[in-house]
């Protein structure tokens, strides 16, 4: 099946209907582990891994789900409230491929250590303020060059990331679903799902 038809259509459902649940799961995960690596330090050692692959999900989901939302978009009636949804759409999908970026490189900087000489010579040097800020607790210091500067910009760059994108991902939403349900009652019309009905 060509790349055009499957961001159109799946199984005979538009595909940025299917699209969107995956990037709500992946964006929400992104936010709340990204909160939680920057802000509680004991949880970096096991929140490293899936927020790398939450990193690389986040880009392909940042670049497909907007597509299939201009597929989309291009079937319906144009509207206010779907050109809010497209044009917030289309950020959340830039936020994604950045926080994405900023996601594999923060993990890469954290992981990625070598002994310097005073670790190899057996002297532990006493971790600072910047170390504890981007590194993992209960190791010593080691680092490339600048790692702990790098691992601690990065680290701040995951807090604030997943903050925008918490944000966004409710402002998108919220977006979408006044553009789909707006004219929807607020309340049940007469003789539908009056529970109390025929008694």
């Amino acid at each position: 099946m060509p790349l055009a038809d499957l961001l159109n259509n799946v199984n005979g459902l538009p595909t940025h209907a299917l699209m969107v649940h995956f990037t709500v799961v992946v964006a929400t995960g992104g936010t709340i582990g990204g909160l939680a690596y920057a802000l509680v330090p004991p949880f970096r050692r096991w929140l490293s891994w899936p927020l790398l692959v939450t990193g690389v999900l986040s880009i392909v989901l940042g670049l497909v789900t907007p597509s299939t939302g201009e597929k989309l978009e291009a079937r319906t009636e144009p509207s206010a409230l779907l050109e809010k949804h497209t044009n917030l759409g289309d950020q959340m999908g830039t936020i994604m491929i950045a926080y994405g970026v900023i996601l594999i490189l923060a993990m890469l900087a954290v992981r990625y250590r070598r002994r310097g000489e005073a670790v190899a010579a057996g002297t532990v040097a006493t971790p600072t303020a910047v170390d504890r800020i981007g590194g993992l607790p209960g190791e010593a210091p080691r680092a490339f060059p600048g790692q702990p500067q790098v691992a601690a910009a990065m680290t701040l760059l995951v807090l604030v990331f997943a903050v925008i994108s918490g944000i966004w991902i409710y402002r998108t939403g919220e977006a979408g679903a006044r553009s789909v349900w707006h004219d929807t009652p607020a309340t049940a019309a007469p003789g539908h799902g009056d529970g109390d009905e025929g008694r």
